[in-house]
């Protein structure tokens, strides 16, 4: 059965109390890691917001700008009367005539000349009728290109929606030998200002100079900006982007996530990295334009928060047990001192009244402890009482069975004696009056050696008498021991179970010896004889319950009587131990306290 680890009230509550601690502050921290998270996240997304606002704003202004100068084309008288006549002559087969190309080439630079000089971003202005290109103002070579221009995107759409301006793009441009640059192409119907019929549609070339312009300006190191338009195809991506979109892949994700976004809101992983984007749509021309700021970033503050707040809980949390610890001292002290005085408290020890410094429930144990300890004195009295009266009781037992046998055999032997005008008559009398005179001493039940080994010494003095020529004795005494108080009639029973059961069934003299003398703290005694002996196995059943006193013809009463009552004073490690061997004799060796004075004094 594995021991139980002792612990202390105190150290249960501290740690009682510091789990708790602990639980509480782990769920004050998970609640502010929460809030805190969600109010990063809904701020970044506010900030997010509102960049993706102002680069829609700008770029807006930007959308309207060049559109005002396809407007204009609505506006000019010269220019509406050239492309009615040039309408009508459109149909003409043949390649145009000199006068046409420099009456064309004198309307476009009149027109275009101005915007194309003053605006860099602005690459060309064309103006295409229904199935040829009508005027043309470009800072390019121009490729006459056989091509059914009125397929195309940027066509259609401003022919669909002729109140509208198109923007399409970036592409590659094949009007006109330039570079691979990619541009962007902003389409309108151009109409009669007087009816509203067709003139043409106006097609202006746009490089991407001011898009990277403006968006530039909002450029910073903590997010990354790009554009897509309505194809999901990359218009604008900040440069330090480190190829994030280069991938189709990323690409399509992008477009894909963008489609399941929650208010302009959602979190993508590209390249591995998680990333909260901000979606933001043009209505002009279709683009998206989306703002990605790594997750991680926007939740470093929360880190460094939560680091904060976990020293903060540790230093509240050690704090708070210091505190505890005290306090707990405080209650656990009288708790303490009262089991101290509980530990030092035995039977023998009593009085360890405990004094009663409070009236709470430590002061209500302290004297319900006194009361018991006062309880269990009384009841300890009743019990030493209990037993004295049985001891007691049980000497007189002893005493019934003996005395009256033995006094018996004795007035016997005196009265065959007395006939017989035996000498010996008077020592007998006198030995029978000595022995019962000490047998009952008063009542008490303890008396010196000296005495007790009177009493034995008055008994052999009869039974030689009486058994002549049958045994000798002798009896040893160390000065030292003489006055040692013992319990009384604690050798006779022993003795005379040598004479009836050793020596008398011997054939020829036997032999007693009585032995007193001091072995460390013990007294011991011994009774020896020469009888007949008995075997170790039935001197180790002597005074166990494995053997019945009548098998020993009633010795076994004396023996036992008088081994309990030595214990039963004394101890347990006290009391009588047999030795003996068949045809050698027994010996019995007593074992008792040293003492005079303390014995004398009980």
């Amino acid at each position: 059965m594995s021991k139980k680890r002792k612990t202390g009230i105190k150290g249960r509550a501290m740690r009682r109390i510091a789990l708790l601690i602990l639980v509480v502050m782990a769920a004050a921290v998970s609640i502010f890691s929460l809030i805190f998270r969600e109010r990063l996240l809904n701020e970044q997304k506010s900030y997010s917001k509102e960049h993706v606002n102002s680069v829609m704003s700008y770029l807006n202004d930007y959308i309207d700008e060049v559109d005002s100068v396809a407007k204009s084309t609505n506006y000019n008288y010269y220019l509406q009367d050239y492309l009615e006549q040039a309408l009508e002559n459109e149909s003409t087969e043949g390649e145009s005539s000199v006068i046409a190309k420099m009456a064309e080439y004198e309307m476009g630079s009149r027109a275009f000349s101005d915007i194309l000089l003053t605006r860099t971003d602005i690459s060309s202005i064309m103006v295409f009728g229904r199935h040829s290109l009508l005027i043309y103002k470009t800072l390019y070579t121009y490729r006459n290109v056989l091509v059914d221009y009125s397929a195309q995107e940027w066509y259609q759409k401003a022919v669909n929606d002729p109140g509208n301006a198109a923007v399409t793009g970036p592409n590659r441009h094949i009007f006109f030998n330039v570079s691979n640059e990619p541009t962007l192409s902003l389409s309108r119907v151009i109409q009669n200002w007087q009816d509203g019929s067709f003139l043409g549609v106006v097609l202006i070339d746009m490089n991407l100079n001011e898009i990277r312009k403006i968006c530039g300006s909002f450029q910073n190191q903590e997010g990354f900006l790009c554009i897509l338009n309505e194809k999901g195809e990359l218009v604008y991506e900040q440069e330090d982007g480190a190829a994030l979109l280069d991938s189709a892949e990323n690409l399509a994700s992008l477009t894909a996530a963008a489609q399941e976004a929650e208010e302009g809101h959602f979190k993508i992983r590209l390249n591995g990295k998680k990333y909260l984007t901000t979606l933001g749509e043009m209505e002009k021309t279709g683009w998206q334009i989306f703002y990605l700021r790594a997750y991680g970033d926007v939740t470093a503050p929360l880190r460094t928060s939560i680091l904060l707040v976990f020293f903060v809980v540790l230093l509240v949390m050690l704090l708070t047990l210091a505190v505890l610890n005290g306090i707990l001292s405080g209650i656990i002290r009288p708790l303490n001192q009262l089991q101290e005085h509980m530990e030092r408290v035995d039977l023998e020890n009593l009085n360890q009244q405990v004094e009663i410094e409070s009236e709470d429930e430590i002061g209500k144990l302290s004297r319900n402890f006194n009361r018991m300890l006062e309880r269990i004195d009384n009841l300890k009295g009743q019990v030493v009482q209990e037993q004295e009266n049985k001891r007691r009781y049980e000497l007189q037992a002893l005493q019934a069975q003996i005395n009256p046998h033995f006094l018996y055999n004795t007035l016997d032997s005196i009265i065959w004696m007395a006939e017989t005008n035996d000498k010996n008559i008077v020592p007998m009398t006198e030995a029978l009056a000595k022995l019962f005179r000490i047998s009952l001493n008063k009542g008490n039940e303890e008396i010196p050696l000296s005495r007790e080994i009177e009493h034995v010494k008055n008994y052999l003095i009869i039974q030689t008498m009486r058994y002549e020529d049958k045994f000798t004795y002798e009896i040893l005494v160390e000065p030292e021991v003489e006055n040692c108080r013992i319990i009384k009639l604690i050798l006779q029973p022993i003795v005379e179970n040598s004479i009836y059961h050793g020596i008398k069934a011997k054939k020829g003299m036997g032999h007693i010896r009585i032995e007193a003398f001091r072995e460390g703290r013990f007294l011991k005694l011994q009774v020896s004889d020469d009888g007949c002996g008995m075997s170790q196995e039935m001197c180790d059943k002597m005074l166990s319950d494995e053997i019945e006193p009548t098998d020993l013809n009633g010795s076994g009463i004396g023996v036992k009587n008088v081994d309990e009552r030595i214990r039963l004073r004394f101890g347990r490690e006290y009391g009588l131990r047999y030795y003996g061997e068949l045809g050698k004799g027994v010996t019995v060796v007593y074992t008792l306290p040293f003492g005079g004075e303390e014995a004398e004094h009980e």
